[in-house]
């Protein structure tokens, strides 16, 4: 097709859910309200898939190395935008003429590599340094613009922050009295509730010492504390069973669509200790479902809770903070007013408009 801006999306083979999300959610925006001077196209047909599942690693590695640039090199398109940095190796191979666009959601493995193999980390550091061929960056918050400065020496004016959206209604919407994850934690005493993988930026080490500073309310069945998403490593899970009792932990694994807004809707707060992120969907997704928030100051996270998180730099303020919100409903519905708010603002709308300004100033060079 005719376009005068053409997708270049991580590929549905790399199942990875967030990015076809996005891809997903851009879709909808241009459905809804497609823009009357650009005339936007994708080089992979077909859409974003409405579920995502991995290829095997040899496929995914000969999509991504070898078919993948073939088909940059045919776009014609004044204006290429890869919607995922870890396909930035992609600038190098799009028609010299066009203006390059990327998306960048995060530098994290530079900084923690996590579970990645020092392969794999290598491979990531030679992908974003194609960053610096881009006309242009779109960082999804500040935090991930500083890191690109700061790190891969991108000029600042360069860089647009356009921060993601997030499907507050869904959130927000009730969920089926049998729904089984809302039925096990309405018999509960009233839920910290803890969203993610287990990797160590995550910090979920420090919790065993913040509820210690408020083991009388585990003790006296005031709380519990719920985790959903990868399961604790046995240490962890001991020492904090150690101060909630058996009773007062629950582990319910991986959770998605509905399951998920229950968890968020039976807690009355989460606390998410992450001390690196370049923008977490956690936070506003539990604020959207009436959820109060205590998070800490690092990195992102401000910026993912504005005014209607509640702070801690100390496990000491962290236990204050948490107690306050179990047991002052005033403070706690305070929370969740602002929250609520703060959600639905962050829509894939106002992201899209972001974006459309620097298309508009891209293709007046291009």
């Amino acid at each position: 097709m005719n376009a005068d801006v053409m997708w270049l999306p991580a590929s549905p083979e790399e199942g990875w859910a967030s990015m076809d999300r996005y891809w997903r959610e851009l879709e909808v925006v241009v459905r809804d309200a497609p823009p009357a001077d650009v005339r936007i196209g994708c080089v992979l047909k077909g859409g974003a898939p409405a579920k995502s599942g991995a290829a095997s690693r040899l496929r995914r590695m000969f999509e991504k190395y070898v078919a993948y640039p073939v088909r940059a090199r045919r776009v014609r398109a004044p204006l290429c935008h890869v919607l995922d940095h870890s396909y930035a190796h992609l600038l190098r191979h799009v028609p010299r003429g066009a203006r390059k666009v990327v998306t960048v959601f995060d530098l994290v493995p530079l900084e923690d590599p996590g579970t990645m193999s020092a392969g794999q980390v290598e491979r990531f550091r030679k992908t974003v340094q194609n960053l610096r061929l881009a006309d242009h960056v779109i960082a999804i918050s500040e935090e991930t613009r500083r890191k690109l400065v700061g790190m891969l020496g991108i000029a600042e004016e360069k860089i647009t922050v356009a921060v993601p959206g997030t499907d507050a209604a869904a959130f927000q919407k009730a969920v089926p009295e049998g729904n089984m994850v809302r039925k096990r934690l309405q018999e509960m005493p009233r839920v910290i509730l803890s969203v993610g993988s287990a990797v160590k930026r995550k910090n979920l080490e420090s919790l065993p010492g913040i509820f210690e500073r408020m083991r009388g309310a585990f003790e006296q069945r005031h709380c519990c504390f719920v985790r959903a998403g990868e399961r604790l490593p046995e240490g962890l899970r001991r020492e904090i069973v150690a101060v909630t009792g058996e009773e007062g932990f629950v582990e319910l694994g991986p959770l998605f669509g509905e399951d998920l807004v229950a968890a968020y809707q039976a807690a009355r707060v989460l606390i998410f200790p992450s001390t690196l992120e370049g923008l977490t969907f956690v936070i506003p997704e539990a604020m959207a479902a009436g959820c109060a928030v205590v998070t800490n100051r690092l990195t992102a996270n401000p910026e993912a809770g504005g005014d209607a998180a509640l702070y801690y730099d100390e496990p000491d303020e962290a236990a204050r903070h948490l107690l306050t919100l179990l047991e002052d409903d005033a403070v706690h519905a305070r929370c969740c007013e602002l929250g609520r708010k703060r959600a639905c603002e962050w829509t894939w709308k106002r992201h899209f408009e972001t974006v459309m300004v620097v298309y508009r100033q891209q293709l007046k060079r291009a």
